[in-house]
Order: structure tokens, then sequence, then C-alpha cells
């Protein structure tokens, strides 16, 4: 069999395998919603690369957007590790510096008394399977290096916190908290944690006030690892304003890990920064603000990423030019300083936001594309979020 039937082929096969989207309502519910093994580049064509799928190298043809430019293509890398028929996945999503070390799935929403509770399950990468394991934890985050996780049992609020060895899959410590926690945030230096406390489950949403202070966050602390001290600093909750209940709040460190940021409760302000002594700043950090994409600044500080909740693109940092090319879906992380992994429509797929979407490695233009994972679809078995970690 030949290249081209051999490709041909295995599309179709990825095809038939993806089901379509559900029901008609599909886009309005998606406005709606609030949150949201290693492969080799080779010289085929210009345009060919070689991507490893459920074990199989097959040659597939990346996506090109060249209008004007007819430069031959680049190769994306020999560090990725892609299943494009899963989704969500089983085997290691990676690319360079980053990989999906976790996920949720099996999302559930449901209505009573006019509040809104969503719950979820924790899938997380287990080196020793080298799959995504479902977990009996209620919220986790994984360390930078992926050798560690924090987490926090399955009824949240959590009245402790432990640090459990991706190795082993045993906590080798555990950290009381008088203040139960629902949300945990690795420091980006792997050192600390920050841990959000709140009254009641945090995944909630309500137009009810007095509902909405019955779970609402508390305050945070912030945990040094390796000798267990911490430090609880409380945040009164002001129900002064009229906005709906947001549900969680999670306090979530600055991508240079030296400052706190803070999502305002109903009546306040968005967003607040704050320094690690507990001091609000009076901006935020650069490349920070309201208006930056999850990927934030390149590791060599060329480019950045700025977006709303849905789309993003990429900034050069020293022009503020927009790069042609880059508009699309959210850009989640750097995978090196020309890569990047973000959420894209599959070419042959009818994409709303939030739901249709794959990821996707790209360089900084969209020009060369390999898809990651299958699309994700709300409300059905493939609804996913993904935790990106460097490793």
């Amino acid at each position: 069999m030949n290249a081209d039937r051999l490709l041909q082929d295995t599309l179709r096969e990825w095809a038939e395998e993806t089901p379509p989207p559900p029901g008609p309502d599909l886009a309005h519910r998606a406005l709606l919603r609030r949150r949201r093994r290693r492969v080799t580049a080779v010289t085929v064509t210009a345009a060919t690369f070689v991507l490893l799928v459920g074990g199989v190298t097959v040659p597939v043809l990346a996506e090109l957007d060249r209008s004007g430019h007819p430069e031959p293509g680049r190769m994306i890398g020999d560090d990725v590790s892609a299943y494009p028929r899963e989704s969500p996945p089983r085997h290691l999503i990676a690319a360079g510096d980053v990989a999906v070390s976790a996920y949720q799935a099996d999302r559930s929403t449901v209505e009573e008394n006019g509040v809104e509770r969503t719950t979820y399950t924790w899938y997380l990468h287990d080196p020793g399977t080298q799959q995504y394991e479902k977990t009996r934890w209620g919220w986790l985050d994984v360390a930078p290096g992926m050798r560690q996780a924090a987490v926090l049992e399955k009824t949240l609020p959590a009245s402790r916190v432990g640090i459990l060895d991706l190795d082993t899959g045993k906590v080798t410590k555990w950290i009381p908290l008088q203040h139960e926690a629902g949300g945990v945030q690795w420091s980006p230096d792997g050192k600390r944690l920050v841990v959000t406390a709140y009254r009641g489950y945090p995944d909630v949403e309500t137009g009810d006030l007095d509902r909405y202070a019955s779970h609402a966050r508390t305050g945070y602390y912030l945990v040094d690892v390796d000798s267990g001290r911490k430090e609880y600093r409380p945040m009164n909750v002001d129900m002064e304003g009229k906005s709906v209940g947001l549900g969680r709040m999670d306090v979530r460190w600055s991508r240079d890990g030296t400052s706190l940021r803070v999502l305002g409760a109903p009546g306040g302000a968005i967003v607040t920064w704050y320094d690690l002594e507990g001091r609000a700043r009076a901006k935020a950090p650069p490349y920070e603000g309201l208006d930056q994409a999850p990927a934030g600044v390149s590791p060599d500080g060329r480019y950045s990423t700025v977006g709303d909740a849905w789309t993003a693109a990429v900034k050069e940092t020293r022009t503020g030019r927009t790069v042609p090319g880059s508009s699309g879906s959210m850009i989640l992380a750097w995978a090196g300083s020309g890569r990047l992994v973000r959420w894209e429509c599959s070419p042959d797929r009818n994409c709303t936001r939030g739901t249709g979407e794959r990821l996707i490695l790209t360089d900084p233009a969209g020009r060369d594309k390999i898809p990651l994972t299958g699309p994700r679809y709300e409300n059905t078995p493939q609804e996913w979020e993904p935790l990106i970690t460097r490793r």
C-alpha cells in the first residue's frame, strides 16, 4: 500500500470514529457555558510529517495556511505524543515542554432549589500504566516535572491536602487545614501551594446570593510543601452586589510566581492582584491582564498571547503586531519558543465555542499543525477539560 492510500484510509477511519455534534441547541448551551508515543518528523514532502497514532506510524499532511508565503514546511519536532483518535485521551498527550498531566471528565450538572451543582471526575496520568486513570480525588493539581500532585479528597470542601507521589500512587504527606478547601494549585517553581478555602461545595452557580454565600470562598492558604508550614489569609465575602453567584473562584499564581490572582466577589472588582505578603498590587504583572490568554509569553520572550475566554491570537512582544494567521480558539500553553498547544476546530467539523474542538500543536502563525487529540463535545462522554503541566 502506498503512502497516499494509507493516508486516505487513515483519515477516513478517524472521521468515521468521531460522532457528529449532538442536538440543535448545542450552540446556545455552549455560549452559556461558563468554564470551559513519540513522533518523529521527517521530510516526505515539504508539508508531510510522521505522526504516531495508536502505536502505528503513518504519514499525515500538515494543514498549511500560507497564502502568499511559499516558504518550505517546517518540522514540528520529535518530542510529540499524539493520539488523534482519542477523546478524552487514554494515552499521554504531550508536546515539547508540556503535557496533559490530568483532565476532568464525566461532567454532570444538577439544579436543585435554584442552585446548579456541577460534578466531574479527575483522570490522572499514571507513569506505570502509561495511561490516564480514574481517580478518587475531588480536586488536584500536578507539580511541574510531573512527579507529584496535590490532591483534595472527594467530598469538597476538604479538611486536608495531600501530596501524591505519581510514581508510587501513594500520598506521602497530609497537610491538615483548619479552614476547609476546594481548590489547590502549585507554584511555578513547584515548592509552594495556594489552597483556596470555601464554606461549601465550590462548583455551584445561583442567582440567589444567600444560597451563594453558603458556598462562597472564605480565604486562602500559602503552603510550603517541604516543611508543611502554612499561612491562612481570610477574605471577606462582599454580598452587596446583585451579580449572579460565580461558584468556583480559586486563588491562582501568576506565571512568574511573584503574585496571586484573586477573582472578585459579586459587586467587587473583576480581578485583584496581591503580592505574597498579602498586599494588593496596583496593576497586573506584565502580560497577565484580562486580555491575556493562558499561554502567556513564549519562553524566548518573542511572542505573547492575547484573547478572551474563547479565542486568542499571538502578538510580537517587541512591536505589538499580531502575527498573521494566529487568530483562533484558545491558546493553552507554549510547547517551546516556536510551538503552541491550542484548541482548534477540525476542518471537517462544524464547531461552536467550547465544543467540537481538538487539541493541536502549531507554530505561532498557524501554518503547520499536528492534531494531538480527537474533538470534544459538550454534554457527551467526549466532554473533558485538560490540565497542562510543564514536564
